[in-house]
């Protein structure tokens, strides 16, 4: 499989999140982490959060074209960009959505 096809850069696509681990996080759903690229099974996003690999993480997905929904995954890779911003890898493990073209 060709991973490059199935992604697509993710201008306009932003996370809030929600609950790490089962705890409601009221400061952190209140920001918004921009998403680099985004396929059907998950996605990349940097944020100055730190993480741990194996977190479970509810966020609210937003849609360039406005729409939102929760989607539930986890962490399963980090990479350090500098010493304030990390890079994350969120698998989806609930909670599918639909890539949508804001042409369409």
């Amino acid at each position: 499989m060709n991973r490059a096809q199935d992604r697509s850069t993710a201008d306009g696509y932003c996370i809030q999140v929600l609950i790490i681990n089962g705890e409601v996080q009221n400061q952190l759903s209140l920001k918004s982490y921009y998403i680099e690229n985004i396929g059907k099974g998950g996605f990349r996003f940097v944020s100055d959060v730190k993480f741990e690999l194996e977190d479970r993480v509810q966020v609210l997905l937003r849609f360039p074209d406005g729409h939102s929904q929760e989607v539930l995954g986890r962490i399963c890779y980090s990479d350090n960009l500098d010493s304030e911003q990390t890079a994350f890898g969120f698998s989806v493990m609930d909670g599918f959505y639909s890539l949508r073209s804001s042409a369409g």
